[in-house]
C-alpha cells in the first residue's frame, strides 16, 4: 500500500509526481493521433463555433478543443480517448498504458481550493460531488492558486494523489450559481453541452472575433496539431492555470 499523506515528505511526493506529469504528456500526445476530424469538428462546434482560424491556432485553444474531442462523449455516447486505448494503446509502454487507463476515469468539475497539503500540493473540494475532499499535486497550481478560489478542471486519481491535465478555467458567478443550484435540486447541469465545453467556450468568447470557422482551415489546424513534434508534446502542456476567462481575475502565471 502506498505511504499515507502524513508519512510522505515533499521530496517523496514530487518524486512520484514528476514521472506522472511526464507520462501524461506522452499519453495525450499519442491520444491526439486517434482524434479524427469528426471529433475535432464536434469540439469546435461546442466550444468555439464563431472562431476564425487564427483563434483556433492558439495553443491553449487547441488544448481545450482536444480535451473536449478526446474526453467528452459524442452523440452516441462514445469517447475518442476510449477508441485510442482500444486501437492504439499497445503503442504505450507498460507504465504509460496503466496511466492512460487511470486518465480514462478523469472527470471535469468545479473545485474550490481549501488549503495547502501538508506535504505538497493542495486540498480541493469538488463542489459538484458533495464537497468531496481531494488531494491534488500540481506544482504550478500550488504556486499560483490562492485559498478559496474556484476552478474548473479535469482531474483523475493518479494513485497516491490526484493529478490533472488540460487548461484550468474559472467560472463566472452566473455559471457557478447555475451549477450549484442544479446540483442542490438533484438535476442535470443546465447547459446544452458538457461543463468543460461550456467553461472553455466562456473563456474563449472574451477575446473571440465573430465569423464562422472555415472547415478547410480547420483541417490545416488538425494536421498541424497532430504532426510529429520536434520537441516533447505540447498537448497537456505546462500551461495549466495560466489564464482565466476574465482577465481581472487571472491567476499569476505558474512558475514551472
Amino acid at each position: 500500500m502506498l505511504e499515507s499523506a502524513t508519512t510522505m515528505t515533499r521530496a517523496e511526493v514530487l518524486a512520484r509526481y514528476h514521472p506522472i506529469r511526464a507520462g501524461i504528456r506522452r499519453v495525450l500526445w499519442e491520444a491526439t493521433q486517434a482524434c479524427g476530424r469528426a471529433d475535432l469538428n464536434r469540439a469546435v462546434k461546442q466550444v468555439a463555433p464563431w472562431a476564425e482560424a487564427e483563434d483556433l491556432e492558439d495553443e491553449d485553444t487547441a488544448e481545450m478543443l482536444f480535451d473536449v474531442a478526446l474526453f467528452e462523449p459524442n452523440q452516441r455516447g462514445r469517447r475518442a480517448f476510449d477508441r485510442f486505448l482500444a486501437e492504439r494503446g499497445e503503442r504505450l509502454g507498460e507504465a504509460d498504458r496503466a496511466l492512460a487507463e487511470r486518465m480514462a476515469e478523469a472527470w471535469f468539475s468545479l473545485f474550490r481550493v481549501t488549503g495547502r497539503h501538508e506535504a505538497a500540493g493542495l486540498w480541493l473540494e469538488d463542489l459538484l460531488e458533495g464537497d468531496r475532499r481531494l488531494w491534488i499535486v500540481d506544482e504550478a497550481l500550488e504556486a499560483s492558486a490562492p485559498d478559496g478560489i474556484i476552478l474548473g478542471m479535469r482531474l483523475f486519481d493518479a494513485g497516491p494523489f490526484h493529478a490533472g491535465f488540460g487548461i484550468i478555467v474559472r467560472p463566472d458567478e452566473e455559471t457557478l450559481d447555475f451549477c450549484l443550484e442544479a446540483k442542490a435540486l438533484g438535476g442535470p447541469l443546465p447547459f446544452r453541452y458538457s461543463l468543460a465545453a461550456t467553461l472553455y467556450s466562456d473563456h474563449l468568447r472574451v477575446n473571440a472575433r465573430p465569423g464562422p470557422a472555415d472547415l478547410a482551415l480547420l483541417q490545416t489546424l488538425f494536421e498541424a496539431l497532430t504532426a510529429e513534434p520536434t520537441t516533447p508534446a505540447k498537448v497537456g502542456s505546462k500551461k495549466r492555470g495560466r489564464r482565466s476567462p476574465h482577465p481581472r481575475k487571472s491567476l499569476p502565471p505558474p512558475k514551472r
